[in-house]
């Protein structure tokens, strides 16, 4: 794989530097900074030197990544600043909204809401409008449906976080009134959730909960002991929607369509649906980054065009700050697009030593596993104290199993509405065969101890570890022609 700045890599790297440097930037500086490579790629691209040209090009891109990064801070800082709520949070005493996204458990059990609200009420009775983000704890264990205009009877205090909610409250089931959708597509997607956990159930749980999560993103019903296990072993990415979900439902698509024997009708089909189960799974980074890739490098096939795959990561990252630029301090975004890096990056420098001494069909995963475990691993520390070197061998392990899992369980789906009764049984056994392998894998892995690290030393080890991966990627030699097939 070439090892060469592109101009979408100068983009996102000027934008996602921009973003993560929000509590020391404002977004007039930006713009006065990003005068200056744009002030210097005007000259560069009127050079008659190819490689002036193309300094100027990546100049100009690192500008405009820039400017959107400026764009970008505005809106953040207008949501750092509170909003817009005209009335005291203390006073506040019921709040009314819409749920940017479905319900989430926390750590401890309780249900998490983001709403973003558009109303409040004082104690005294004093109703007025509102544009502020808040996250609202609600105790126990509920579901909630993005998109669902709710009314909480509960106050609001000041909450600082590096996302866009400035404001938290708690509050009881019962002090919570859903007043339907705020529009009747997402009362849709509610319904279609609904059908797929109705149709999963068939299968039998626990098997149906770890269906489901891999589907639609639902975990809150995933077993304890199971989250645990992939947690321990650093395989919490195989649970989380990505490349592998949307590459699996994208293949069946194709598969399926395969009689048609065009390509241009099966693209098709297959962006359109992989649009319609993003919006249905949610907008999560990952998933997002995947859709986009998958898309993007599909159209540039049909077009015979480029589809490096490091070039379609960088685009993937800016549709997804441009649209949320909060994106750039979670840590899935993070972890998300590390990862992938390492593998495109690392994994064919790892797998190099690997060439003629291990087969290919092993060695290839694991150079790739190796390759985003270490690019993973500044944050990993930074954010756990501890890496679970484990993982790398549970990521040869647990994503084929998984891979089976998924594409039985969207034969499952297509079979459901026509067999359902008559394979029900025989279907359970299966699903759950390969769930107990699963759950075996991960809880043997899981015993494998740790590295931890001290909490004050974390920084220092993250940074030397970040240090030492780019150093690898840029002063490793290259490698033969062969190398992109690592990567893919």
């Amino acid at each position: 794989m070439r090892r060469r700045i592109t101009p979408a890599l100068a983009l996102f790297c000027t934008l996602l530097l921009t973003l993560l440097a929000i509590p020391r930037t404002g977004s007039a500086a930006v713009v006065a900074v990003a005068l200056v490579p744009a002030a210097a790629s005007v000259a560069l691209l009127a050079a008659a030197d190819p490689a002036l040209r193309r300094a100027g090009t990546l100049l100009a891109a690192a500008a405009l990544g820039l400017a959107l990064g400026a764009g970008s801070l505005y809106v953040v800082n207008a949501a750092l600043e509170g909003g817009r709520l005209p009335v005291d949070p203390v006073k506040v005493a019921e709040l009314s909204g819409v749920l940017r996204a479905d319900s989430m458990l926390s750590e401890n059990g309780d249900t998490l809401l983001r709403v973003r609200v558009r109303g409040a009420v004082t104690g005294s009775g004093v109703a007025a409008a509102a544009r502020a983000d808040a996250l609202v704890f609600v105790r126990g264990d509920w579901r909630f449906a993005a998109g669902e205009a709710l009314s909480i009877r509960s106050g609001l205090e000041e909450f600082a976080s590096s996302g866009r909610e400035r404001y938290v409250a708690g509050a009881d089931r019962q002090d919570i009134r859903s007043t339907g959708f705020s529009s009747p597509v997402w009362q849709l997607r509610a319904r279609i959730r609904d059908g797929f956990h109705r149709a999963i159930a068939g299968i039998g749980y626990p098997a149906s909960a770890l269906l489901e999560a891999l589907l639609i993103g639902a975990r809150e019903d995933v077993p304890a002991d199971l989250r645990e296990g992939f947690r321990a072993t650093g395989s919490l990415h195989v649970l989380a929607l990505s490349g592998l979900h949307a590459g699996i439902i994208f293949a069946f698509v194709s598969v399926l369509l395969r009689p048609l024997r065009h390509r241009f009708a099966v693209f098709l089909a297959g962006s359109a649906l992989l649009a319609g189960y993003l919006f249905v799974a949610g907008l999560m980074p990952s998933l997002v980054r995947a859709v986009v890739m998958l898309t993007v490098g599909g159209a540039a096939r049909l077009a015979d065009r480029d589809d490096e795959p490091l070039n379609l990561l960088a685009i993937s990252g800016i549709v997804i700050l441009a649209a949320d630029p909060f994106a750039a301090a979670t840590l899935s975004f993070q972890l998300s697009f590390l990862a992938l890096a390492g593998i495109l990056s690392l994994g064919p420098i790892l797998g190099r030593p690997l060439e003629g001494r291990v087969p290919r069909m092993l060695a290839v995963p694991l150079a790739a596993s190796a390759g985003a475990q270490i690019a993973t691993l500044p944050v990993v520390l930074l954010s756990f104290g501890a890496w679970y070197p484990s993982g790398i061998v549970a990521a040869l392990l647990l994503v084929p199993l998984v891979t089976v899992f998924l594409w039985l369980g969207l034969a499952w789906l297509v079979v459901f509405s026509l067999a359902g009764r008559l394979l029900g049984a025989w279907a359970a056994g299966l699903f759950d065969a390969i769930y107990r392998t699963i759950a075996g894998v991960t809880g043997i892995l899981a015993g494998v101890p740790g590295i931890a690290v001290a909490v004050e030393a974390a920084p220092v080890w993250a940074t030397a570890a970040g240090a030492a991966a780019l150093a690898l990627v840029l002063l490793a030699p290259r490698g033969t022609r062969s190398e992109a097939a690592w990567a893919r």
